[in-house]
């Protein structure tokens, strides 16, 4: 290196080396910042993707032994509700599902709790302790990779809470991500539902 490049310029006190360093750390942090971003928006346009299109043919049982499919839940508004444990936004967002569910009836609302525990690998133990916490009156869903993959990818199956609601025709018209409040629900339910 000559000598001009290392000495500390004259007009800002620094010598390049140093300016770049103290820069390199904002770049890193804009660079996290820009990926974040970027990942967000594809996984949204994911959930978005569903909208306006048919519920995909589907066949799970819940855990009571019950077989619900696509035909079993048409003919009144759906909210099917995906979520997940270790889901700090799922365990805040419970609560208000489960005023939201002692409100479903008079709606005329099916609701299904859809658990993607399987498809991440998570230890039966952890899924069954965290479906007691929960304490949802709706049944729960224990989903597959084939089930998630139709709605969002089973690649974000960690993305959630996420929240779908179809009309009773079976159009899937609202796909709500992050925490959902009581009131929230029933207002998207009552627009499916035309009311």
């Amino acid at each position: 290196m000559s000598k001009a490049q290392t000495e500390p310029s004259a007009r800002t006190g620094m010598s390049l080396r140093t300016r770049l360093s103290l820069l390199m750390p904002l770049l890193l942090v804009a660079a996290w910042f820009l990926g974040k971003a970027l990942v967000r928006g594809h996984v949204d346009g994911l959930i978005q993707g569903s909208v306006d299109h048919a519920l995909p043919a589907f066949s799970l049982q819940d855990r009571s032994g019950v077989s619900w499919t696509r035909e079993s839940v048409l003919g009144k508004p759906l909210v099917l509700h995906f979520l997940r444990s270790r889901c700090g936004s799922c365990d805040v967002e419970a609560p208000d599902y489960r005023r939201f569910e002692a409100r479903a009836n008079e709606l005329g609302a099916q609701v299904l709790h859809v658990f993607t525990d399987r498809v991440l690998d998570f230890p039966p133990e952890l899924t069954e302790q965290t479906i007691a916490n929960k304490n949802f009156a709706a049944p729960v869903l224990l989903a597959d990779a084939v089930f998630v993959d139709a709605f969002h990818s089973a690649k974000w199956s960690n993305v959630t809470p996420v929240t779908y609601v179809a009309d009773a025709k079976g159009t899937i018209r609202y796909a709500l991500r992050g925490g959902q409040t009581a009131d929230a629900l029933v207002a998207a339910v009552r627009a499916v539902a035309g009311n």
